[in-house]
């Protein structure tokens, strides 16, 4: 086995994790994108257990993790870097590498942007950093910009949330919809901690519930750009070259106080670390080694 699994016992409940690589302060965070959990990146990160210390949490409503999850209680991502923030201390993180995917980049940011000394730099997987003006459209009554998100919401919460087995599951995810670009066993990593039980015995259903996910999808306002701004650490940021996530992704033209680097990989979509994870994980190694040279 190439990790080991953990929970942390945060104020709100537990939080489960994943560890590769020996124990102690870790050297690097990732967070996981919507509906996925830290276990679907487990073979982009178990390499870097080699050398450093790794760690990958199952954010609130997602994986394992127990924390509370009520849709109804979801109107921004702050929760995110709250338990983030929560997560870090428990840990006894010192300022580590932080990375993530999609929502989890984008909570990487706000945790930069408002604790600076909690990390050293981050490594963002296409986060979902939009400009302030369509958020705010698609919380008010922009058309566009609304059924961009209703969408999204929509389509989570029709996902299907039963499957007789995980077999089953596999079969209806292989090859389509968000999956269809994965490669290697991102897939099968994913239904790991991505199923569990029924809670009546029937089956196995989804970790992360269609009601949470559709919430998370309609909830973000953070304006991308400003939080860009206000990181003061290092970024590399990878942006999809194809889907509409990259075009939410803010190109920031703004004055920075610390280095910035946004690479788009050729055919890249936003599920990039499922499709290059040797090109993320010489990124994160980059970072680490720029980590460890800044003592």
């Amino acid at each position: 086995m190439d990790f080991q699994r953990f929970t942390l016992d945060l104020p709100d409940g537990p939080m489960a994790g994943l560890r590769f690589g020996a124990g102690g302060p870790p050297d690097l965070v990732l967070l996981h994108a919507t509906g996925f959990n830290a276990m679907t990146y487990r073979s982009l990160l178990a390499p870097l257990g080699a050398r450093w210390r790794v760690v990958a949490l199952d954010l609130r409503g997602h994986g394992l993790t127990g924390l509370p999850a009520d849709p109804a209680t979801l109107s921004d991502w702050d929760y995110n870097a709250d338990d983030t923030l929560a997560a870090l201390a428990a840990l006894d993180a010192r300022a580590p590498v932080l990375s993530g995917h999609s929502m989890g980049g984008a909570t990487a940011a706000m945790v930069a942007a408002r604790w600076p000394d909690a990390v050293d730099r981050l490594v963002l997987l296409d986060p979902v950093l939009p400009p302030l003006e369509w958020a705010m459209r698609a919380r008010g009554l922009d058309l566009a910009a609304r059924l961009q998100v209703r969408e999204l919401a929509i389509g989570a919460l029709k996902r299907r949330n039963r499957f007789a087995s995980r077999e089953a599951a596999r079969d209806g995810y292989r090859g389509r919809g968000a999956f269809a670009t994965w490669g290697g066993d991102f897939l099968e990593d994913y239904l790991l901690d991505g199923l569990r039980p029924a809670g009546d015995g029937d089956g196995l259903e989804l970790t992360c519930a269609p009601a949470w996910e559709a919430s998370v999808f309609a909830s973000p306002v953070h304006d991308g750009a400003a939080l860009l701004g206000a990181v003061g650490v290092p970024v590399h940021l990878l942006r999809a070259e194809r889907g509409p996530a990259a075009a939410i992704t803010p190109d920031p033209s703004r004055p920075r106080h610390a280095p910035l680097t946004i690479e788009t990989p050729p055919d890249a979509t936003h599920f990039l670390p499922m499709e290059m994870p040797d090109l993320v994980r010489v990124r994160l190694e980059a970072a680490l080694e720029a980590r460890r040279l800044n003592g």
